[in-house]
Formats: structure tokens, sequence, C-alpha cells
């Protein structure tokens, strides 16, 4: 018997070992295979779901996803670290929904975004789990999306508090929710709108304005204000927002963040606290943004005018990134941002004495601006990369050690104003950094200027996201800066934590 007892032993020892080494195979081959096919998509819709904590909703709303979608479609979980059952959930439903678990510090913002890279879908639908979708939802989505090629996102209306998408409801419970649904969910372009904002419990895009807009910025505190600073982009790029009012969900909660209670919402202050200090971060960013998009000159058929007919079908939102910036993308390869293109380097190396670093961008940034198809180049040491400064090549110089550049490359420039102080003094970023502040709440503007034309940096922050104190800045007469035609301005890159 004592044999026998230990024969067992080792049997599950044995079986133990060998599930975790095929789990530990079938790991690496998902991987591989998972990296082979990125990029690859199909005529469908990605939906993806956020969750945190919220078995129960997430049930629901993935069931009611299967019940009343008929168009081809994947539903993406990604999960922060949930403590409620939702992982071995996510397990057992692995044949039917792709899913990440993530660590339970991820924000919000952050597990969208590892959504948005897993999504394969020509179509995207950012949704709440606690949006609970209904018969032919996406058909009368899908039809507002693709009704006019300048939409660039379509929300639905909701009996939730959410604007201009709230709209009064007979019903009082969840299931005469599907009733009401059938009826009101028939096909109406009259009942299409266009608006200046929409809530983030659903949102349908196409590809292509995410690739063209990006991810959301992380830097956000708040899933509201996190939507927000997103379509803001997607505006600026010219793309139109707007309210398919035949298609309904029903939601049942009133506020994102509060349905989320992501881990980081904490603090004495609570919600309260975590909006105005989010608030705080979307004004530093964006400045005044409703008179930014009122004073708006340069949508997408002007930026189109602005480069070469070859270039044009590339304008995204890297478009408002400054000319000759070093960017690093997720793989660690560095790049030089030139207009319309980018430039593969082999190293960046100090500038003017003082070290440069480059500026963390997404791969759909990198993505969005073709490569320059030429040998890669290596900025010399003493190349300034935003004035376009170097030495002349020696005649025993390498072609590897010399910059390759078709055109000179703008500099960065701030009106001569009285009482400031003088850039001479200026020796170390950390003084550049305090004048270029100074610089702004006397009411002046940093710019980068080229061949007749000058880009305002949108707030302090944009310049400071742009490491702009680190580069020699000229003084210019208010009188030549008027001269100067002025294009689109520079604004900060979203704040990215995760490899994207």
């Amino acid at each position: 018997m004592k044999r026998l007892s230990i024969r067992r032993k080792h049997s599950k020892r044995l079986s133990k070992k060998g599930y975790w080494a095929g789990y530990k195979r079938g790991r690496e081959q998902g991987s591989r295979l998972g990296q082979a096919s990125f990029g690859k998509v199909f005529e469908g819709v990605s939906i993806i779901i956020p969750s945190y904590n919220q078995l129960h909703r997430l049930r629901t709303c993935i069931h009611r996803i299967e019940e009343n979608t008929s168009q081809p479609h994947e539903i993406i979980v990604v999960d922060c670290g949930s403590t409620d059952g939702t992982r071995t959930y996510l397990l057992r439903k692995s044949i039917a929904v792709r899913y990440a678990l993530l660590k339970k510090d991820t924000h919000l913002t952050g597990s969208l975004n590892q959504g948005l890279m897993m999504a394969k879908g020509t179509t995207i639908v950012v949704l709440d789990p606690n949006a609970l979708v209904t018969t032919a939802w996406l058909d009368r989505l899908l039809e507002c999306l693709h009704s006019d090629p300048r939409i660039g996102v379509v929300g639905p209306v909701t009996n939730g508090p959410f604007g201009e998408q709230q709209i009064e409801v007979p019903y009082t419970n969840e299931n005469e929710a599907r009733l009401f649904a059938i009826s009101y969910n028939v096909s109406n372009p009259g009942a299409w709108r266009e608006t200046k904002s929409l809530a983030g419990f659903c949102l349908l895009l196409s590809r292509e304005t995410l690739e063209k807009t990006g991810y959301w910025d992380e830097g956000c505190h708040s899933g509201q204000e996190a939507d927000a600073d997103w379509l803001l982009r997607v505006r600026l790029l010219g793309k139109r927002l707007a309210i398919a009012g035949n298609a309904f969900i029903h939601c049942t909660e009133s506020d994102r963040d509060t349905a989320y209670a992501s881990p980081q919402t904490t603090g004495e202050g609570g919600l309260m606290e975590e909006s105005s200090q989010n608030r705080s971060f979307f004004v530093q960013k964006w400045g005044d943004a409703d008179k930014l998009l009122h004073s708006l000159k340069f949508g997408t058929t002007e930026l189109e005018s602005q480069i070469s007919p070859t270039l044009a079908r590339h304008v995204s939102a890297a478009t408002f990134y400054p000319i000759g910036a070093l960017v690093q993308g997720p793989s660690g390869a560095i790049y030089r941002l030139e207009p319309g293109r980018r430039r593969l380097l082999h190293s960046a190396r100090s500038a003017g004495g003082e070290d440069v670093a480059p500026v963390r961008v997404s791969q759909l940034d990198l993505l969005a601006l073709p490569l320059v198809p030429k040998p890669e180049v290596t900025i010399p040491g003493d190349y300034d990369p935003v004035s376009g400064i170097s030495p002349p090549a020696s005649s025993t110089s390498s072609p590897s050690a010399s910059l390759v550049s078709e055109e000179p490359l703008p500099v960065l420039a701030a009106p001569e104003l009285e009482n400031m102080p003088t850039l001479s003094t200026l020796h170390i970023p950390a003084q550049r950094m305090r004048w270029i502040e100074v610089l702004y709440v006397v009411g002046g503007q940093l710019y980068q200027i080229g061949n007749g034309w000058k880009r305002p940096f949108l707030t302090p922050y944009a310049a400071m996201s742009w490491l702009a104190a680190d580069y020699r800045i000229r003084l210019v007469s208010p009188g030549d800066l008027s001269d100067l035609a002025e294009e689109h301005p520079i604004i900060a890159p979203p704040v990215l934590h995760g490899h994207l």
C-alpha cells in the first residue's frame, strides 16, 4: 500500500509537471503566432471592453453582444487585476472571447489601449461593461459611420444622462429595454446628427481613425477626460463626430468612472479630487480647447494642401508634432521627424554638448508616417536636431557619419519681449524651461519657424513634452514673426505607460 501511495504521488507530480510544460509550450507558440499575425485585420468589428471587478455586468454585457450582434465580430476583454472571479470566467470563455489579464495597478485608459493594440477588425467599438447592447445596434451604428467618409466616430443614444445622447424611455427595467429597442432600432438616416462631443460608454470608429489619431492619453486621470482628449484629436484632423439617433443601447450606470472604480481612484477627496486634478491636466495640455477648435483653420483639407500630394494620405496626429524632433518607438529605434515622414537613425548623440533624449511615441504614430527609403544616418555629436546646425563634414568622414537631409530643418524661436531675460544667460535646460514658462505667462509664444512659416507650441506643456528646453532658442522681433504664415500648432504626444 505504501508503494502504491508513492506511485500515485509520483504520478501526480509528473502530471502537474507535464501540464505546466504543455502550458509553457502553448504560451510560447501563441506568442509567436500572435507576433506573426500582428497587423493583419479582418472584415469585421473588434469590440473592446475594459473591466475591473465587474463580473456580473461583464457577463451580462458579453451575453447581450452574443445575442444581438449578427455582424462578424470579435470580443476583447482587458481586465485590470479583478478579484471577483473575472479571471476564471474569462479563462472559461477563452474560445469565444479574447482577453488580456493585466496587473491591478493598470489604469483604465491603459487597459483600453491594450485592447486597441489587440484589435484586428476593420472597425472598432469601445464598450463600457455597463452598456447593454440591443437588437440591430451595430447595424445602425455602422450605417451611420459608412454614410460619410468625413465621419470618424459614431455614438448611440441611451437612457443614461449623457447629454445629447440621452433620450426619454418608456420602460422601467432592463427586460423592457429589449422590447423598446426592437421598434426603435430601425434604419432612419434622418435620425443621424453631427455633434461636438460623445460619451465614452460606446464609441464606434474606423481602424483608419485609430491609426491616424493614435492611442488614448494615459496621462489623464479619468476615463471621461481621456475620451474628451482623444475625441479632440479626432476633430483636429478634420474628422466629424456623429450620433446615430436610431441606435439605442441601455446603460445601467450613469457615471463611467464610478462604474469602473479604477484601483487608482484613491485619496481623501475621492472622485471629486481626481476629477479636479484631471481637468487641470486637460487644460494644461490643451489650453482653451473651445477657442482652439473655433479658430481652427487647418482641417484635413488645408493640411493636405501644405504637403506633397504623395504624402497627403499620411496626415495624422503626428502631423502636429515638431519637425526635426527625435522620437523613439516601443522597439527602441530612434527616428527624426521630417515633413510627412520619419527617418531612421543609427543613434542620437548629444547636441551642442547637451544630452538630448528622444521623445517616446506610439507605434501608431510611427506607422502613420512613411519611412524615408534611404540609408540610416547618424547624428554627429555637435549636431542640433532642431536647428539643423552641424559642422562641415571633413573629407575623411564616412557617409554614415554625416546627416542626409533634403531640406533645412526649422529652428525654435520666440518673440523679443520687454523685460524678458536674455537667452545668453540660460546655460542649462532647467533655466531655459523656466524661461519658457515665463514666456507664456507674459503672453509670448514659442514657435518652430521654417521657410516663410511658423508653428506655435500650443501650450507650455506641449513645449516641455517635446523637450524644447534642451535646444537653443532664437529671439526674433515681433514684426519678423508676424510676417510668417502661421500653420497648424504643435501638440503634446499622448503619455503611454505600456509597450504600445
